[in-house]
């Protein structure tokens, strides 16, 4: 009896353990919880990191995504359209990298958990069930951006704003694009 006691509290141990880890491991949350305490401390503007945070980890997947669209789109346009999310997203986040770090802005490493599933469900994908998945994450990805983009130009950091502003229509051209990829495809 004792030793099933101890079993049964190892493995509950071990359960609780695995929960709280894949919590912390997400980066996302890690540089949440660094600049929600240095937002306490007057050091951040919570809505800028906030902001920065989430459009740092959406350009690290739209790099992502694109690489694989190189890979493994069906035709031209989607590998062409992936080759340009690569390059534009690393240069926003760049930009993003820069401001935050004047802003002692924490951001996160890589991509968050519930991303790292879409990106798995993706790199699932081969053919045309690849192509569609692809275009329908971008357009997902592309919309939500512009909410996030036209949000930000409205907070009360001028360095956010004016990189909001600045970047909006670059990410509209993207949209633009992929409405005109998924017309011809």
């Amino acid at each position: 009896m004792k030793s099933f006691c101890t079993l049964w509290l190892c493995l509950a141990g071990s359960v609780l353990f695995s929960c709280k880890t894949q919590k912390v491991n997400d980066s996302v949350k890690k540089a949440d919880q660094v600049n929600e305490v240095r937002a306490k401390t007057g050091m951040v503007d919570p809505d800028a990191a906030a902001f920065l945070v989430k459009v740092a980890d959406a350009r690290m997947m739209g790099a992502k995504e694109g690489a694989l669209a190189v890979s493994r789109g069906t035709t031209a346009d989607i590998r062409n359209y992936g080759k340009l999310m690569v390059k534009d997203q690393a240069t926003l986040l760049s930009e993003i990298k820069k401001i935050a770090g004047e802003m002692h802005i924490a951001l996160p490493a890589d991509i968050n958990t519930d991303k790292q599933d879409g990106y798995a469900d993706l790199a699932d994908k081969q053919g045309v069930a690849f192509d569609e998945k692809f275009l329908k994450m971008m357009k997902i990805d592309h919309e939500r951006d512009i909410n996030d983009f036209t949000k930000a130009t409205k907070l009360t950091d001028r360095r956010v704003t004016e990189f909001a502003a600045a970047r909006l229509p670059l990410i509209q051209s993207h949209l633009d694009k992929l409405k005109a990829l998924k017309d011809g495809h």
